[in-house]
């Protein structure tokens, strides 16, 4: 089996010590893609520079995480969410080096909205996304996707800006708005903690395989609770889908390879 994860950060603390040896996991467990995703530019510089690291395995995704872009905007943030210290920067700048390292990147995520860590913010953040939007559209690249507490608004955005290539990533909306998400054909992605959260699982339930595709979004959303994820754990993600959809995981893998080669053009 071939494996995938759209979706890490492996640029992080909690992997300074040991990636190494992280990586060597990841090849054992015939890992043939990790995306690492920036999510502003000190994190888009250490995403490049581990691609030219640990490539051709690893490859970069760039990112302008919602709650940064509007960083000055925001009176209080929820203390239970600040996982990192976050610094205001200059979008516009930050989309033109993107655009100008275009071709060191596979990927723009994470981008989207984020409505629950910086709410007032809703017109600001819709602002920024359109304007990432175009970026991905115009350098052709898929776009990883972040939405939490604004989904509807994320896929009205992405289909009324005729994005076409999506990864809706650790997706929390309703059944409705996973409907209408597989109806635009926007693909959307897996993460382990599949394992002990049912929100996962019907979300593959209601989703064809098609378009699915595995992430892990480590160091979070592990499979076992309190401790770090890392891509090669990406394996919890195929054996649930497997007994979800009454397939093989070698079935199931070699779909969401697929899938992933068309998206990304491998």
């Amino acid at each position: 089996m071939k494996l995938i994860d759209v979706h890490a950060h492996l640029e992080g603390e909690r992997f300074a010590q040991d990636l190494d040896e992280v990586i060597e996991r990841a090849k054992k467990a015939n890992m043939t893609l990790i995306i690492n995703s920036g999510v502003n530019p000190e994190s888009n510089r250490r995403a490049k520079a581990l691609s030219e690291k640990y490539g051709p395995l690893v490859k970069a995704s760039f990112g302008i995480y919602p709650v940064d872009a509007v960083v000055n905007h925001i009176k209080n943030f929820p203390s239970d969410d600040v996982v990192r210290e976050i610094k205001a920067f200059d979008v516009n700048e930050e989309l033109s080096w993107i655009e100008k390292h275009k071709d060191s990147c596979i990927a723009i995520g994470e981008v989207g909205l984020d409505y629950k860590m910086a709410p007032g913010t809703e017109e600001e953040q819709k602002k920024v996304f359109s304007k990432v939007i175009e970026l991905a559209k115009k350098i052709d690249k898929p776009l990883i996707i972040h939405s939490r507490g604004g989904e509807a608004d994320a896929i009205d955005l992405l289909h009324q800006n005729k994005a076409q290539k999506v990864i809706l990533h650790c997706f929390s909306g309703k059944k409705s708005l996973i409907k209408k998400a597989v109806d635009y054909g926007f693909f959307l992605s897996v993460p382990p903690v599949i394992t002990r959260l049912d929100h996962f699982k019907t979300l593959v339930s209601l989703v064809p395989l098609t378009q699915l595709i595995t992430e892990t979004d480590a160091p979070y959303l592990s499979p076992v609770a309190g401790q770090r994820n890392e891509p090669a754990n990406v394996i919890s993600s195929i054996q649930e889908i497997a007994k979800i959809k009454k397939l093989t995981e070698t079935e199931v893998a070699d779909q969401i390879f697929n899938n992933a080669k068309a998206l990304f053009k491998l």
